[in-house]
């Protein structure tokens, strides 16, 4: 079952606790640190909501230093309420170590305490506090949301019957339906914890989306339906644990070996609080704790906007779509759009469209969100999950015209806390067609690239190019494969074509390595150079075959590549017309690439061949 749990020693007396505060706080709505009847009531969570809930304090300050504000017309049973719906809200995860628990529990109590803190509870012991497992550097980032979201659950669950409650309690598919179905816990991660703890055989100990997306899709059992049904997605996973249980009857937990989908390699990274002795420090207006600040989130999710520019042929888009199969594989979401002149602010972001209504009579005009609004709503709901927009040949649309107010809201500096609201930190804008300000969150990324034989980059916007980071993705000779195809050196033939491109044009025209990529036989070089190198040449030289014979062959000698004849003035037009002239000019015919033998193709790069004996 996933209950176990072999890293996490004091795993049963967390479970214990969590048992018995559902019993004694969920369904008898009595006080756990605060030991008297009637604390957990509709009346006392109506307090919270309107004191936090629906007054976030986006000013100065930590969470806890701002919290005490949000409280202090509370009374001290209202406070230990918070207090307690605090205590739960980090049991699950161990990102606060247990004396940091303790301190904020009481720092929260004494906002307006009802009684001395109990420190000697039970429910306050090391043991008790030291979690489960990891929430992840965003679990405490975006600790006033996962709040906020209990607030609203628990005041939901308050003001049902007593069997209602013990009916959701009592099952736990039940209580997941339930707790999905309260509004503000689309994406909050809460949600994953609170199932685990009160339900360690049926939920996996992993408090991520992304996390759980990624088994699901590791083990071949995700499906769309997962992305709007956590509880959908649970049941799956539990059918997953029983297949791997039966063939690992010793235990199995993703973080570990045998099954280990979820082992990563080591990272360094700077978490939200590290503090491992026995006496945290007290919290002050210069408090270390990061949680709820916003430049805390610009650090933790640092977004990336970045183009991978160079030559047709060079794998650009094949790197976009090995980036996205590594997005899906990790649980993230994406998004796979493709620029052309046509492409509008409309239909990146949003307009209005005509639609059929139902019933087929007239047409009705609505607003049609874009990829990038779908994108930005799905990352808004799920913090903890990456996304990343995915844009083929960028520079083919007016990137100007089609990002419009977004080229500001992409600029990371101008980033929001995914999930926040307008009059938190960040950039927001009004977008006509929506109703309330957009802002676009850190958990969203923009991949995209760019041909410059269409547009360099010298001529791209000035503000797009200082919002996005550049990454050149040049000509790589070494990776063609195979490299030699009888005599035929690829690299070689790729390497002094390039050349003579970028001496004749810029390196901006040059060739890609894809274009020779599994050609196995030299009538197959032939083809690629007749069906593919040749037309693009033409297309670089504006269709004058004379330099496109150049840049090719190197010489302006007859090859077996181009028939030539001369066109003659004389031959051609009246002897009387001024307008024609008196010189001699060439015209050239690619000749058929049946035609051409090894050797010719090997004269391209090492000059002429002598007849083999």
């Amino acid at each position: 079952m996933s209950r176990f749990n072999p890293d996490f020693e004091n795993a049963s007396a967390v479970f214990r606790a969590a048992s018995e505060f559902k019993n004694r706080c969920l369904l008898e709505q009595n006080g756990l640190l605060l030991e008297q009847p009637g604390v957990w009531i509709p009346a006392h969570f109506d307090a919270l909501i309107n004191r936090y809930v629906k007054r976030p304090d986006a000013g100065n300050g930590g969470f806890y230093t701002k919290l005490h504000g949000q409280l202090e017309t509370c009374n001290p049973v209202e406070v230990a309420l918070m207090a307690e719906v605090f205590w739960i809200v980090q049991l699950p995860t161990n990102n606060l170590a247990a004396p940091y628990k303790r301190s904020r529990i009481q720092w929260i109590w004494e906002a307006n305490p009802p009684s001395p803190f109990p420190a000697n509870s039970p429910f306050l012991t090391t043991e008790v506090l030291s979690g489960l497992g990891s929430g992840g550097t965003g679990y405490n980032l975006y600790l006033w949301m996962e709040v906020a979201f209990a607030v609203n659950a628990f005041a939901d669950l308050s003001a049902r019957s007593r069997d209602e409650r013990a009916g959701i309690l009592g099952n736990a598919w039940s209580f997941a339906e339930w707790l999905e179905s309260i509004p503000s816990g689309q994406g909050r991660q809460l949600y994953h914890a609170l199932c685990h703890v009160f339900f360690p055989d049926e939920f996996e100990r992993v408090f991520s989306q992304s996390q759980k997306t990624k088994v699901a899709r590791a083990h071949g059992i995700w499906t769309a339906e997962h992305r709007s049904s956590r509880p959908a997605m649970d049941r799956a996973l539990l059918e997953v644990r029983k297949g791997l249980e039966a063939r690992h009857p010793e235990g199995v937990d993703y973080y570990l070996e045998p099954v280990g989908t979820l082992i990563r390699p080591p990272r360094t990274f700077k978490a939200a609080v590290s503090i491992h002795d026995e006496q945290a420090p007290p919290i002050s207006n210069e408090e270390t704790d990061e949680a709820a600040r916003p430049e805390a989130v610009v650090r933790s999710w640092a977004p990336e906007n970045i183009v991978l520019f160079g030559p047709p042929g060079t794998g650009k888009t094949y790197e976009l779509e090995r980036r996205r199969r590594a997005v899906f594989l990790d649980g993230g979401e994406s998004l796979f759009v493709t620029f052309h002149p046509s492409y509008a602010y409309e239909d990146f972001l949003g307009g209005l469209r005509p639609i059929a209504p139902e019933g087929g009579q007239g047409v009705a005009v609505t607003f049609v969100k874009g990829p990038f609004l779908q994108l930005c709503e799905k990352a808004h709901a799920n913090p903890d999950v990456p996304h990343v927009l995915f844009i083929d040949e960028i520079n083919r649309a007016n990137v100007a015209k089609v990002f419009g107010e977004l080229i500001t809201l992409i600029e990371p500096s101008k980033r929001v806390v995914p999930g926040s609201s307008p009059n938190y930190a960040g950039g927001w804008v009004t977008v006509p067609g929506l109703d309330k300000p957009l802002g676009v969150p850190h958990n969203l990324n923009i991949v995209a690239t760019m041909n410059t034989a269409d547009r360099s980059v010298a001529m791209m916007d000035i503000a797009m190019r200082r919002r996005f980071k550049w990454k050149e993705v040049s000509p790589d000779p070494d990776s063609i494969a195979p490299a030699r195809v009888g005599r035929i050196d690829l690299p070689r033939l790729l390497t002094t074509l390039n050349d003579r491109l970028e001496y004749l044009i810029d390196r901006d025209h040059r060739v890609g390595h894809a274009y020779f990529m599994g050609v196995e036989t030299v009538q197959g070089v032939a083809n690629i150079l007749h069906n593919s190198i040749i037309p693009l040449l033409q297309e670089y030289f504006f269709d004058d075959l004379e330099r496109v014979r150049l840049a090719l062959t190197g010489t302006a000698k007859p090859t077996a590549f181009f028939d030539t004849r001369e066109l003659k003035p004389s031959a051609l037009f009246d002897a009387a017309s001024p307008l024609a002239g008196d010189e001699s000019r060439p015209t050239f015919t690619v000749t058929d690439p049946s035609t051409w033998s090894e050797d010719d193709i090997v004269s391209l790069y090492a000059g002429k061949v002598e007849a083999a004996d």
